[in-house]
């Protein structure tokens, strides 16, 4: 199950929306790299999937089914991981999301908490409730993802979901700046037009043509190429990198 590129043994990790798309991308990565993985999502079925195949193929993997804008359901799922491994090393904070494309004009205001508690406000929690249990073990990788929406106005984006994922970027790095002395490293990846189920779902023909078109590098990223963006972030070799956004996009927009 080792991945030669980075040694996770001993280590261990909460991944976030895991039972699918780039989240499922990075806790495969770190169980095959030696990590005991924690599948957190609110898709019970999907996380337990994903869990049980990592089991199959001889890693070491749980799931656990929660609601990310709840902070007691959070941080008890968190400190119940950590009491069952006596450890927290390394947390990724993937959930997220929005349900549809939708202007500044006709985004409904009833929608707004939903995208930007789920982004944002999700990332605060989980940045509460690890960052005791990181501090008390003296090192920690948090790395969360935001978007390519946050990093540039050249595509066309939920003006909910460009503000959470803005305000990640923040998040990121005041929390770099209070946990960088207790060993604890916070870091974001900005992808874009990952082809994931659910992307796919919400793009039109028209606009997946678009970006290959527009992207210099002529087709959208796999999942697994963001995760691994990801995981390198996790690792000991990236210890002198925090407060970072890293653009993982194709050259979509260079900022």
């Amino acid at each position: 199950m080792n991945d030669t590129s980075q040694d996770f043994t001993g280590q261990s990790a909460i991944v976030t929306g895991a039972a699918t798309g780039i989240g499922e991308a990075c806790a495969r990565r770190l169980a095959r790299s030696g990590a005991s993985v924690c599948v957190m999502d609110f898709n019970a079925e999907g996380a337990k999937e994903v869990a049980d195949s990592i089991q199959k193929e001889g890693g070491d993997a749980t799931a656990s089914v929660v609601d990310l804008t709840d902070f007691e359901a959070t941080r008890s799922a968190m400190e119940a991981f950590h009491q069952k491994n006596g450890r927290l090393d390394v947390v990724i904070h993937s959930a997220g999301g929005f349900p549809k494309y939708v202007s500044l004009l006709d985004c409904p205001v009833e929608a707004w908490d939903g995208v930007v508690n789920s982004n944002l406000k999700s990332m605060f929690y989980l940045l509460k409730a690890a960052a005791p249990l990181m501090i008390e073990g003296g090192y920690g990788r948090f790395v969360t993802l935001s978007s390519l929406a946050a990093r540039s106005g050249i595509n066309p984006n939920p003006p909910h979901y460009t503000a959470a994922k803005a305000g990640v970027l923040g998040l990121t790095r005041q929390a770099a700046r209070e946990l960088g002395p207790h060993g604890i490293t916070v870091n974001a990846v900005a992808p874009a037009n990952v082809r994931t189920p659910r992307t796919l779902n919400i793009r039109t023909e028209e606009r997946l043509r678009h970006i290959e078109r527009t992207t210099p590098v002529g087709r959208l990223s796999e999942a697994d190429e963001i995760a691994a963006a990801v995981v390198f972030l996790c690792g000991r070799e990236a210890s002198y990198i925090t407060g970072a956004t890293l653009d993982v996009n194709g050259g979509a927009a260079m900022v």
